[in-house]
């Protein structure tokens, strides 16, 4: 009995001590919470109180500046702060965790889903995460085939398994990682409206299935099945991030008509991916390149790693037409879009990896090293990529001067050429 006694008081002390410290935080949260909610007050007021020496300074800068230009701006930093005003709901861990690992998996994506609307920034940035996580289990060079396609087709009856975790998969800490804590992405997608729920499960199990087809496949062999490979990665990536634009109401319906358009925007960035990656690729023993283009260069495209030649760069400039092909489908998709968001969402990448390919264009470092835009760039497009005006004239500016390096007479240079131009028709 004395003993029971002793359990219960000693029980009371720690019940009191435990209330006495989420008191504590609760305090210290809501002292955060309010100095958050002052700062962005106050930055509203810094905005509202120097918009027209903004406006001057822009002007003196580029006196083509116009009006609207400055609004988008000035209306895109007011949605910024809002999004920082806190609404004093508790700290969501999982929520946390999805936009930390996010940033780790990938910043190029992190910087375009945070401006996104709020009503669709969840969603989309637990559709990446799945979405690596399957890219996970896919790229692990440690899986058996047989392993990966279990995995890969019953990983869309997991998306929301919070129980769901592997501790060794994963070619990089990031990702093995991320498998070790899916749950907090399982948690969050268990969160979200039922309908965009559908929209990741159905793409997630068409991609795995796939997948799947070209898991035990020695390379690529026809340009067909390249498209069809970069369909599965990335164009159905598309299509998905379409449908949910559409289910938002950020955008019309209709734009679940162009689908092929959206497949394009995929596929666009995944060839641009995949022929700026050769390097690390082959040294990955990954063969991504298809053998109908590389056979009329070579009879081993891997021997090409650190040991380039002409017929190298030919095999390169071959691979970047191929990409330049799905350009004008892109313009045709973005002139498409209404919300602002989604607009900077989906033309970021799209211009970002436009001057990627005019970087290894004709550049034998790319079968040395992994060669990317400088990180000044990359700011210049966020930036100034604010509307589909300005998204004309970065691409304008940057296909007439890819066009000056083309002074051969190499009939892949001519047909480089054509496909330029017809972007420019398309702006």
């Amino acid at each position: 009995m004395a003993n029971r006694t002793a359990d219960t008081e000693n029980f009371k002390v720690l019940y009191e001590h435990e209330k006495k410290r989420r008191e504590q935080a609760e305090a210290q949260l809501e002292e955060a919470n309010q100095k958050i909610n002052m700062s962005a007050e106050l930055i509203k007021e810094a905005v509202r109180k120097y918009e027209n020496i903004y406006r001057k300074l822009l002007q003196f800068k580029d006196p083509d500046y116009k009006e609207e230009h400055l609004a988008e701006e000035i209306e895109l930093v007011n949605s910024l702060i809002d999004s920082l005003q806190v609404k004093n709901d508790p700290i969501d861990e999982s929520l946390e965790y999805c936009y930390k690992k996010l940033e780790k998996v990938s910043r190029s994506f992190t910087v375009v889903i945070n401006q996104l609307n709020p009503k669709i920034k969840d969603e989309i940035c637990v559709f990446y995460l799945v979405l690596r996580a399957l890219d996970t289990i896919e790229d692990d060079p440690k899986l058996s085939a047989d392993t990966k396609i279990i995995l890969l087709k019953n990983f869309h009856l997991n998306i929301g398994n919070e129980s769901y975790s592997h501790d060794d998969i994963g070619d990089e800490p990031d990702y093995v990682e991320l498998m070790q804590n899916y749950c907090h992405v399982a948690k969050i997608f268990n969160k979200l409206e039922e309908k965009y729920q559908k929209i990741i499960e159905d793409i997630t199990k068409k991609m795995a299935d796939g997948m799947c087809e070209f898991i035990e496949m020695k390379g690529i062999q026809t340009l067909a099945e390249y498209d069809k490979y970069c369909h599965y990665v990335a164009g159905l990536v598309g299509i998905g991030l379409t449908h949910i634009f559409a289910a938002s109401n950020l955008e019309d319906r209709k734009i679940m008509e162009m689908e092929d358009l959206a497949n394009s925007m995929g596929l666009f960035l995944q060839k641009t991916n995949i022929t700026r990656d050769y390097a690390e690729d082959v040294e990955k023993k990954r063969f991504f390149w298809p053998n109908e283009l590389c056979s009329k260069f070579t009879d081993d495209y891997a021997g090409f790693l650190k040991n380039p030649s002409q017929k190298a760069l030919d095999l390169l400039n071959s691979m970047v037409n191929d990409a330049l092909r799905h350009f004008t489908q892109c313009v045709s998709y973005l002139k498409c879009l209404g919300d602002t968001t989604v607009f900077k969402f989906c033309a970021i990448p799209q211009l970002m990896a436009l001057c990627t390919l005019e970087l290894v264009f004709n550049n034998e470092r790319v079968f040395s090293e992994n060669v990317k835009i400088s990180r000044a760039e990359s700011i210049e497009i966020v930036s100034k990529c604010v509307n589909f005006e300005q998204f004309k004239f970065l691409i304008a500016k940057l296909v007439n001067n890819w066009k000056l390096k083309l002074n051969s007479n190499s009939e892949l240079f001519d047909k480089t050429k054509i496909f330029l131009d017809q972007i420019l028709l398309a702006l």
